[in-house]
């Protein structure tokens, strides 16, 4: 049985005429009759009833075109996905993450992308960069992102943003007074860092920043992710160098500050497999390399700075009520 017996089945059944049926088919009479008997044949049952001014359904065909219309209606369904599927726009991503991309580029690329393919369903994890890796290699995971990532031949490695680092310190601490601050002035300063594993890390990249400043860090405590830093931060332990994404952290007792001479940056990477060229895949790169993240991220920080400088007279010191 092929699928042209059903259309043409359908056809005749919705005309209730073989002459009708032909003329809407573009194919002659006879051989649409050949083929309507050939159905009934492989049914094993009479479909129509053949009258003097055209055919009527049987009980046998009545069920039969309920079931004709549904598996026409599945075969269409299934070609128009497969077509979509095939331009990038229907099917299912999976996307893992590590560290304070959640709070900042992940929202903002997961959000662009839904807007350019809806059809696409995105399924996030949080995931090391290490299982990242060999999930990719697995076959089940297609985009993970993170930072530092190592060397592999079959993994493809590309820069997403490079994101300035900021300054998160107590509302108490003497430093909260200003809001830029140099790298020279953390030198005798309590830090916190991040994370503690998954080496090489943001961690490594803070002591690099430091002794490009000239100083070895005073580290008091390292964490497992920014929000256990940033909670350390707001409890007073100390301050922590952590990238502007972090600044949507909204905690109590926290303030950023712009750090200069130099001014630190990290850069965010994503990872996926070097030999996949899946339209899906390719369109949420597109999106990820369109996106302006630097932008998002900074647009973050300066809500966040006016908040901090209602606190500040214009002198730059912290107002006595705040």
């Amino acid at each position: 049985m092929e699928l042209r017996h059903l259309r043409y089945f359908v056809t005749v059944a919705e005309e209730r005429s073989f002459r009708r049926a032909s003329l809407r088919l573009h194919i002659s009479q006879p051989p649409l009759s050949r083929l309507i008997k050939q159905l009934e044949e492989q049914v094993g049952a009479q479909l129509f009833d053949r009258t003097t001014t055209g055919v009527e359904l049987t009980a046998a065909g009545e069920v039969f075109l309920e079931g004709a219309n549904k598996a026409l209606r599945i075969t269409s369904d299934a070609v128009e996905r497969s077509r979509r599927a095939a331009k990038g726009d229907f099917g299912h991503l999976e996307v893992a993450y590590y560290g304070s991309v959640i709070f900042g580029t992940i929202p903002h690329l997961i959000g662009a992308y839904r807007d350019a393919q809806p059809r696409v369903t995105v399924r996030l994890s949080h995931m090391t960069k290490d299982w990242q890796i060999r999930a990719l290699r697995d076959g089940w995971l297609d985009i993970g992102f993170a930072r530092y990532y190592r060397d592999e031949p079959d993994i493809a490695s590309e820069v997403v943003v490079s994101e300035p680092v900021v300054l998160a310190v107590p509302s108490t601490h003497p430093l909260a007074n200003r809001t830029v601050v140099p790298m020279s002035a953390l030198r005798d300063e309590c830090m916190i860092v991040y994370p503690a594993a998954s080496r090489p890390s943001f961690a490594d990249e803070v002591m690099l920043f430091c002794d490009q400043a000239g100083f070895t860090p005073r580290i008091v405590q390292e964490t497992e992710d920014p929000m256990a830093c940033l909670a350390l931060v707001s409890g007073g332990v100390g301050i922590a160098l952590v990238p502007i994404s972090t600044v949507n952290i909204r905690l109590p007792r926290v303030a950023f500050l712009k750090v200069t001479d130099p001014e630190p940056t990290s850069s965010l990477c994503c990872v996926y497999r070097r030999n996949d060229q899946r339209p899906l895949l390719s369109g949420f790169l597109a999106v990820v390399r369109a996106l302006n993240l630097n932008a998002l991220n900074n647009n973050a920080f300066e809500e966040q700075s006016r908040l901090v400088e209602l606190g500040h007279d214009s002198r730059g010191r912290r107002k006595a009520n705040i």
